[in-house]
């Protein structure tokens, strides 16, 4: 090793030193670059809860300007330029927000042109969405309808988890949320999908029941698709999901704007 590549060594180590305790130090005190409302004392899957640390830099967790803060901030920019423009919001985590990826296209098509927005946020649980929708995302709107998809997020056993039962009231929850804050918005809830294995779908089967007791036949309809993308129970069609069968492909999302395409049309039209 000749001199100049060891002192280049050095100060590649003083550097990553220097990241490294600065993380220690944002991770531990944060900056009042930006708050949060603590989340409210009760069951933990119907409480609002913002997504992970936006305070800490991005490079020690994520950039909370590029990352779920900021796309927060988008919807809200989104929903404050042209309100009377947005007739439908599709709101949910990653699935839905995989329309503007996989199924850009498609959304444009069948939704974008007839003023849809896409505030799908990847990793959202009901508390982020519960969050978001009480910090100004639909402040100002009145779409003719909500198309809901969320609670995958909630499986996991972490502050957004919870047993089936407590996953359905916090989609619920949400659920109420919109019709409060948008009393003249009917919500599209659309059942979990099955994935995976045996034990996600059994739990996203039963969520589905307890959930789709909540469909009014006027201001809240729930449509469950998932007979569309699984072949027996624990047992997802391939072609319709990425290979973590979690996510959807681009026939996945083709799947679902044909199975909820009645539906949909029928509440825009109200």
């Amino acid at each position: 090793m000749n001199v100049y590549t060891y002192r280049a060594r050095q100060g590649a180590f003083r550097m990553l030193k220097s990241l490294l305790l600065t993380c220690l130090f944002f991770s531990l005190a944060p900056a009042a670059v930006v708050t949060f409302d603590p989340a409210p004392a009760g069951d933990p899957v119907a409480t609002p809860l913002p997504a992970g640390k936006p305070w800490i830099p991005g490079w020690c967790r994520w950039d909370w300007r590029a990352g779920w803060i900021g796309q927060h901030d988008g919807f809200v920019a989104i929903a404050k330029k042209n309100p009377a423009a947005i007739t439908a919001v599709f709101y949910g985590d990653s699935l839905t927000q995989g329309w503007g990826s996989e199924a850009k296209d498609l959304f444009e098509e069948r939704y974008g042109k007839r003023g849809a927005v896409n505030f799908g946020i990847g990793g959202d649980s009901t508390r982020q969405l519960l969050w978001r929708i009480s910090h100004g995302e639909v402040d100002g709107l009145s779409p003719t309808v909500v198309v809901l998809k969320i609670g995958t997020n909630n499986l996991y056993d972490d502050a957004n988890g919870g047993s089936d039962e407590d996953i359905a009231k916090g989609i619920t929850t949400v659920v109420a949320l919109l019709r409060s804050t948008l009393p003249k918005t009917r919500v599209l809830l659309l059942g979990l999908l099955p994935r995976q294995n045996e034990w996600f779908s059994g739990r996203v089967a039963r969520i589905n029941a307890i959930i789709a007791k909540l469909d009014d036949g006027k201001t809240v309809r729930y449509l469950d698709m998932g007979a569309k993308f699984a072949s027996a129970p624990g047992k997802v069609i391939a072609e319709l999901y990425n290979p973590d069968q979690l996510h959807l492909s681009a026939k996945g999302y083709q799947v679902w704007a044909d199975s909820m395409a009645s539906l949909f049309d029928e509440l825009v039209a109200k």
